[in-house]
């Protein structure tokens, strides 16, 4: 058992049941797997994540670095019930960058993260967070798959975005329309549940949730059900929300926590067969209307949409990422392969 005091706690180990990994030739650098308390390794995290090292959650663990007792690095992740493992953050101290400690850290995160059953490893992060591409290069060397594009976050204040789509011609045309589209509230009938399952099984529908899943997290002022001559095809779900903003909060450029109200856009969906609408986007312009009455002009706007969905992709990158406040690429990487041991 590897005892490390900090002055600050009167001499008393912080990693009192870490259990200590064979050193490896890395300087003076010892390897600790940390359970339990491990807040000595704290600033080796995003600041969304410290509150957690106090007391790693059961299905959380990490991998610290020492030297000469003094926090060096850190891998931090976790393992679901099926089995996927995900590596949250990866740090080494300035000091000690460039000589191999943050493969070691992957490495040895890695074969911790098999002997917990995960039958698959993927981590992902912000295009333009901090010492991205050195991250890519260290993956890639470990045997991960090279890091593409997962997604986009967008993030904006609600009043602006008012503002610009609500002058969008085509919008403000749809909008006048009343007689062929509404904007309802989240009311669901038995037809239009019966509806909504009809809906979640075409293929445009992969990976979506709808209104049924996602309820106890939505609020409903800020949500819609598209109608078009009363018929649901389609919906926008929102709610408050800091998940996403943690995973941005891992950037460079924005950090903490936002002092202005945040919702966050789950997820919207429209019957392919009116794609060539703009409503998709008069049903965004209504929700985010709503919720400038409700949380004021200045309460950000958060949503994010995966490469599963190109059309969605294309509508950010073409409607919405000129007039947000930021748009965020999201890489994804995935663990090599072989070393996953063979299951029928």
């Amino acid at each position: 058992m590897l005892m490390i005091t900090d002055k600050t706690h009167r001499g008393t180990s912080l990693l009192a049941d870490a259990a200590s990994l064979p050193a490896a030739s890395c300087g003076e650098a010892r390897l600790l797997s940390l359970q339990g308390n491990a807040s000595l390794f704290s600033q080796l995290t995003f600041p969304r994540l410290r509150p957690l090292m106090a007391k790693l959650p059961p299905r959380w663990f990490a991998i610290g670095a020492v030297v000469a007792g003094l926090p060096v690095g850190l891998a931090l992740g976790f393992v679901d019930d099926k089995g996927q493992a995900e590596l949250v953050s990866l740090i080494v101290a300035t000091a000690h960058r460039r000589r191999g400690l943050g493969q070691r850290l992957l490495e040895t995160w890695m074969a911790d993260a098999l002997g917990r059953g995960a039958l698959s490893m993927s981590v992902r992060f912000v295009e333009r967070g901090l010492r991205h591409e050195a991250l890519c290069a260290l993956l890639v060397r470990a045997g991960w798959t090279a890091p593409v594009e997962d997604g986009l976050f967008v993030l904006g204040r609600a009043g602006p975005m008012v503002g610009a789509v609500g002058s969008w011609a085509p919008v403000s045309e749809k909008l006048t329309k009343q007689s062929v589209y509404s904007f309802d509230p989240l009311c669901l009938t038995a037809a239009d549940e019966q509806r909504v399952k009809d809906l979640l099984a075409v293929d445009d529908a992969a990976q979506m949730q709808g209104p049924l899943r996602l309820w106890p997290r939505l609020e409903p002022e800020v949500s819609c059900l598209v109608r078009r001559q009363g018929e649901l095809v389609g919906w926008v779900l929102a709610g408050p929300s800091s998940e996403r903003w943690q995973t941005l909060s891992g950037s460079e450029s924005l950090n903490g926590t936002p002092t202005d109200p945040l919702i966050e856009y789950f997820e919207a969906f429209l019957d392919p067969s009116y794609w060539h609408t703009a409503i998709a986007v008069g049903a965004y312009f209504h929700c985010y209307r709503k919720q400038v009455e409700l949380f004021g002009p200045q309460s950000l706007a958060l949503y994010y949409t995966d490469t599963s969905r190109p059309r969605m992709v294309h509508l950010t990158r073409r409607r919405f990422a000129p007039i947000a406040d930021r748009v965020e690429t999201i890489l994804r990487s995935h663990g090599p392969s072989s070393v996953y041991p063979a299951h029928n």
